[in-house]
Formats: C-alpha cells, structure tokens, sequence
C-alpha cells in the first residue's frame, strides 16, 4: 500500500509539472495556426508581449509590440503580394520554469511565397521563443529568435 501511494504521489506531481510545458506547445501550435489562416503579422501582433523582442536576421531587433506593428504595416504597404506569403512552424521541444511563468519552445519552420518572376519560393529555418504566463494564465510571446537554413 506504501509503494501504491508514492507511485500515486510521483505520477500526480509529473502530470502537474507537465501542464505548463504542454500549455506553452498547445499556444505554440495555435500561434503557428494563426498564422497560416491568418498570416504571420496577425499571428505575431496577437500573441506578442507589450515588450517583445524579435530577432529574424533581416532587420535590427524590433523591441516592442508598437515597433513591430509598424514595421509590419511598412511591409506590407511595399509588398502587395504580402498576402501570398505564408509561414508555419512546429515546436519540437519546451521547457518550462518550475514555477511555469517562463518558458521556450524551440522548432522549426517553413516560409512560402513566390518570387517576382512567379516561381516559387520555400526557405525552412529554425527558431526559439520565450513565453510569459499572463496574469490570465495564457502564454505569449516575450522573445523571439529565428535563423534561415542555408540554401540546398
């Protein structure tokens, strides 16, 4: 009866410190969603942080949700053809704090477009986010940090 109880004990503690782990991929996946039905700018501006920090290579970091609005709203205004693009990624690892208020996920993503002459276009990449707790309980974006693969 000892041994059923400290089994019974351990499993319960596993499930609770694995609930904010599966909650940071659950919000990853519904972010990477969000921005295949949506596209990526929606998808950012939804699930960043009033302080985010993004860090893609293209550009300077953007520190801020305001900044990253804007930039956004300038590429899109010199890319008619923003709407075409799409961007999707899977998470494939998380970790979480013990107290569950931070947490990364790390993955891989896909970009898709097509150039000026109408071929297509497909890089792939990986990245790593940082996620806050919400005073909701929700997770959002605090840092993100993403890399192109090299061209095969």
């Amino acid at each position: 009866m000892h041994r059923s109880l400290i089994a019974s004990f351990i499993l319960l503690v596993a499930a609770a410190g694995a609930a904010p782990k599966d909650d940071i991929l659950a919000a990853d996946r519904a972010f990477s969603a969000l921005s295949v039905t949506q596209g990526a700018h929606a998808a950012f501006l939804a699930y960043v942080t009033d302080d985010v920090r993004l860090f893609d290579g293209a550009h300077p970091p953007l520190i801020g949700k305001a900044a990253v609005a804007d930039y956004y709203a300038a590429e899109e205004k010199a890319d008619p053809a923003y709407g075409q693009r799409r961007l999707e990624w899977t998470p494939v690892e998380a970790e979480v704090s013990p107290d569950g208020v931070l947490g990364w996920t790390r993955g891989t993503w896909v970009f898709s477009s097509h150039k000026a002459d109408g071929t297509s276009l497909r890089l792939t990449g990986y990245y790593v986010t940082e996620w806050r707790r919400q005073s909701d309980g929700t997770y959002k974006v605090c840092l993100d940090i993403g890399g192109a693969d090299r061209p095969k």
